[in-house]
């Protein structure tokens, strides 16, 4: 200590005082083995392997080995510090509060002061205690932020207003109203999203009698011998919604939906149908018309239905209504390939994760005897987030190998294979307890008679990380028992 002192050109300081040591553990470290593959983990950066090793630790009450805790601690991965916190044990908080740039896990896990880190930490310190402190008194955090918010730059008043779903109630309405006369559209863009939320505001108020004059009607199928040639058409029995779309935007509708540029290849009028769509709830319509989800979706067809199916695709994302998001998937996944159609897909992808795994499981299931798989099958498995449910994993297993097999029968596709676009997302969203039947698919492809070059360059890599990563998942699910 005196040479460094030294050599910094610095004298001794007196009267500092003594460090106090770290507390005792109240968690046993995992196993040596496991501590090499979080160590492997942590230096490749491979974010959601990691993620899964440190949530199995969580459960199993477990925290990482002392030797690991400097690695640990300067993740980088801000998605990835709960999960990192929480494994830390009583040595690993202690050391993170002696080193400022650890101070994001003392603030993660929580502090005696939440009212210090929040004026005088970083960023992210920041938000995640108001996160905490609006999960356990919502009026406290709105308080915090209404303090400091004049004072705050843009990219901090979003991450405050974002923070404030957390416990978000119709206590929040009056700041979150005249949060979107923000200066920032991003704030103004977060603030609308939210104040949709709020049951009974006045904003989804204003924001259901806007769209009131865009679906303005109803019609439901006819009936005798019109009918019967409706059937024979290509809407079938469906009804039909009359659709307005809106001229001109006015100063309220500016203000409510801020944001609102067109996309690439969309018209101002189905730009401006989808916003005013996108936050009312779609129990909204199924209440207004006195008619059910799936009939509501099959009378939007006509001049205007993907401008429909995008407006509430986004609006049951934003309300989380998964009732919704089955027939709206199953109307966007027969639209047209052109730009428009893609565009609208694009949309319908955003709930996946509100889809029941169960139809998915069905539809790989019926898949053709060579396993074939469609596009937009391949793109939906892709968006879902992990882990799988198992009959959904059981599936894509099943289905994998059948795609394998019929490549060995009937040989390769000529065009892009999806099940190959499908398997990084399966690498790390396979359940569990699904993994031991996850082997043996290049050995196959390697034996088939006859096989192209070109389909073992395409499928052979894929199918070696595929098996490699679950061979890790293997691995942790052996060292890390729950």
């Amino acid at each position: 200590m005196h040479a460094v002192y030294r050599a910094a050109g610095r004298r001794g300081e007196t009267g500092v005082e003594e460090a106090v040591p770290a507390p005792g553990e109240t968690l046993p470290a995992c196993s040596a083995k496991a501590a090499e593959i979080i160590r492997r983990l942590l230096v490749a950066q491979r974010t959601e392997i990691l993620r899964e090793a440190l949530d199995r630790l969580r459960l199993a009450g477990l925290r990482v080995p002392y030797a690991l805790l400097p690695a640990a601690l300067d993740e980088q991965r801000t998605e990835l510090h709960p999960a990192v916190a929480a494994v830390l044990g009583e040595r690993g908080l202690w050391l993170a509060g002696q080193n400022p740039a650890w101070g994001w896990a003392v603030a993660t896990r929580g502090s005696d002061d939440d009212e210090a880190v929040w004026e005088e930490g970083a960023l992210g310190e920041r938000i995640s205690t108001l996160h905490r402190v609006r999960g356990r008194d919502p009026a406290l955090g709105l308080v915090w932020v209404e303090d400091v918010w004049k004072s705050e730059k843009a990219d901090v008043r979003v991450a405050m207003v974002t923070a404030l779903e957390t416990g978000l109630s119709p206590g929040d309405e009056q700041f979150l109203e005249g949060a979107l006369d923000d200066r920032s559209v991003r704030v103004r863009e977060v603030a609308a999203a939210l104040l949709a939320r709020i049951p009974d505001s006045d904003y989804s108020g204003r924001a259901a009698a806007r769209a009131d004059t865009i679906l303005v009607r109803y019609e439901p199928p006819a009936g005798g011998l019109r009918g019967v040639a409706a059937g024979l058409s290509r809407r079938g029995h469906a009804g039909r919604l009359a659709v307005e779309p809106p001229e001109h935007p006015d100063t309220v509708w500016r203000r409510d939906l801020p944001g609102d540029m067109p996309e690439r290849g969309v018209g101002e009028k189905a730009w401006g149908i989808s916003r005013a769509l996108a936050v009312v709830t779609p129990a909204h319509w199924e209440e207004h018309f006195g008619v059910t989800a799936s009939d509501l979706i099959a009378a939007a067809r006509g001049d205007w239905e993907m401008a429909v199916l995008a407006g509430w695709c986004r609006a049951s994302v934003l309300h989380q209504v998964s009732s919704w998001a089955a027939p709206l998937w199953r109307a966007c996944y027969r639209l047209e390939h052109d730009l428009e159609g893609w565009q609208t897909w694009q949309i319908a992808l955003s709930m996946a994760n509100l889809l029941p795994q169960s139809d998915l499981a069905f539809a790989i299931g019926q898949l053709p005897k060579n396993g074939e798989m469609p596009f937009r099958l391949s793109s939906t498995l892709q968006a879902i987030s992990g882990p799988w449910q198992p009959d959904l994993s059981e599936a894509f297993l099943d289905g994998l190998r059948r795609r394998i097999n019929g490549i060995c029968q009937y040989g390769p596709s000529q065009g892009e294979e999806p099940w190959v676009t499908a398997l990084p997302n399966a690498t790390i969203s396979l359940a569990s307890e699904c993994l031991k039947r996850a082997t043996g698919f290049r050995e196959i492809l390697e034996r088939c008679p006859g096989l192209p070059d070109h389909a073992l360059r395409r499928w052979g890599p894929e199918l070696e990380k595929f098996e490699e990563t679950l061979e890790l998942r293997r691995k942790l699910v052996e060292e890390i028992q729950l």
